[in-house]
């Protein structure tokens, strides 16, 4: 099984140099394109200087995001490269060469799933595929936690190393080269928030299931990218979230005009909650 890791970077190539180095020795990995996504600040030339025959460094002409830096990645690999799996990273994990193993094993033991990933060891990674009640529990910080919670829970209590989960979270997971071509990739219509959850959708429209490894691990510094551009700020990048949910409400569950009424008020409401939690944690660090 072939497989290319993809990282995206956007104004953290500190983070991105060190996951590279910890990782670029793995034999499991054939392949590492790093992805550029118009930082503007000279990340993209320090990253070139890491090119030899195992990683390539590419740049995108303007940033779009997370969906178009990672299917820009995804398109170079498999014209160049033809993996069979995919692995996608942010900047602030880690994982283990035996985990990564581990994930290829279970996408080529299990033809019918097109993603995997392990537990995360910092909060929640896992929840379930929303329709419109999900959406709209999502917005908000503590019941969305305590569902994932819920769901973490029973994962790591279940007697099975692999079993489907409804979406993994986009930090890390790999998915099969194949189907992630068969269902084009990420949808490009978002920038921030609600890829994976969109991914996980086309592939259950094409047959296909969204797994997780109960028994892995990997590390994450959760979203310590976007706190870099938001200033640690909650709230500021929950924009994104809004537009991202959007764009899944129109074109994924078909919502009607009042139902995106509710969201956008639902969305408000998510919104003071994470200004509130801002404040709240300013003062703790004050």
């Amino acid at each position: 099984m072939k497989t290319t890791l993809i990282i995206l970077n956007y104004k953290d190539s500190g983070r991105t140099l060190s996951l590279l180095n910890k990782v670029r020795g793995y034999s499991v990995l054939d392949n590492i394109v790093v992805v550029d996504n118009a930082s503007g600040d000279g990340s993209y030339e320090r990253l070139k200087q890491e090119e030899d025959g195992k990683v390539s460094v590419i740049e995108r002409a303007e940033n779009g995001g997370y969906s178009a830096g990672n299917n820009s990645g995804a398109l170079y690999a498999l014209k160049h490269f033809r993996p069979d799996i995919l692995f996608f990273a942010n900047p602030d994990v880690f994982f283990t060469e035996d985990t990564a193993e581990e994930m290829v094993k279970a996408l080529d033991r299990n033809p019918g799933f097109a993603s995997v990933a392990p537990l995360v060891r910092q909060g929640y990674n896992v929840w379930d595929l929303p329709g419109f009640p999900g959406v709209l529990m999502s917005l908000f910080l503590i019941l969305f936690n305590l569902d994932k919670k819920r769901i973490r829970s029973g994962l790591e209590g279940s007697d099975k190393e692999f079993t489907e989960a409804g979406v993994v979270e986009g930090s890390f997971f790999a998915v099969d080269a194949g189907k992630f071509k068969e269902v084009q990739g990420f949808d490009e219509r978002t920038f921030l928030y609600s890829e994976e959850i969109i991914i996980a959708r086309r592939f259950r429209a094409h047959g296909y299931k969204t797994g997780v490894l109960t028994r892995c691990r990997y590390d994450h510094l959760h979203s310590a990218s976007i706190k870099k551009i938001y200033r640690s700020s909650k709230a500021a990048a929950f924009h994104h979230f809004r537009d991202s949910f959007r764009i899944y409400n129109k074109y994924y569950l078909k919502t009607n005009a009042i139902e995106d009424r509710i969201f956008d008020i639902c969305w408000g409401l998510g919104y003071a909650e994470r200004v509130v939690y801002d404040l709240i944690m300013s003062i703790r660090e004050a």
